[in-house]
């Protein structure tokens, strides 16, 4: 929070501030069009949810006013199932000795779709 409020005072009063925040549901493992696993996000929720909290006590405290939010989709794409195992997102919880297995059979492109939140902040 002490981080959050010596930014605010960088800030120029009146200028725009972009907060990007990985949101729920948990990140899904996508191949061919079709869910293949959907991955442990409780890391990854950890932070954010106490980033968000942060960001929003200072909305509660009158020192950013929120003018626009986006949700989308952001996509990480791996050459395989094999590819994404090798190349495990840090910010996912480690796959059982199972689902890394079934990973590693799919030969066709994986990709992890998290859902985050940009949100257009404007300091008062």
């Amino acid at each position: 929070m002490h981080v959050l409020r010596r930014f605010h005072g960088a800030v120029v009063p009146r200028r725009i501030v972009l907060d990007l925040q990985v949101i729920r549901p948990d990140p899904r493992i996508e191949s061919d069009g079709q869910v293949v696993h959907v991955g442990d996000g409780s890391p990854l929720f950890e932070g954010a949810d106490a980033a968000r909290a942060a960001v929003d006590l200072l909305m509660a405290e009158g020192r950013f006013i929120e003018e626009g939010i986006d949700d989308h989709d952001v996509l990480k794409h791996f050459d395989s199932g094999a590819d994404l195992v090798a190349n495990w997102p840090r910010r996912l919880a480690k796959p059982t000795d199972q689902t890394a297995s079934l990973l590693r059979s799919i030969t066709s492109e994986c990709v992890v779709r998290e859902r985050c939140r940009l949100r257009r902040l404007r300091r008062v």
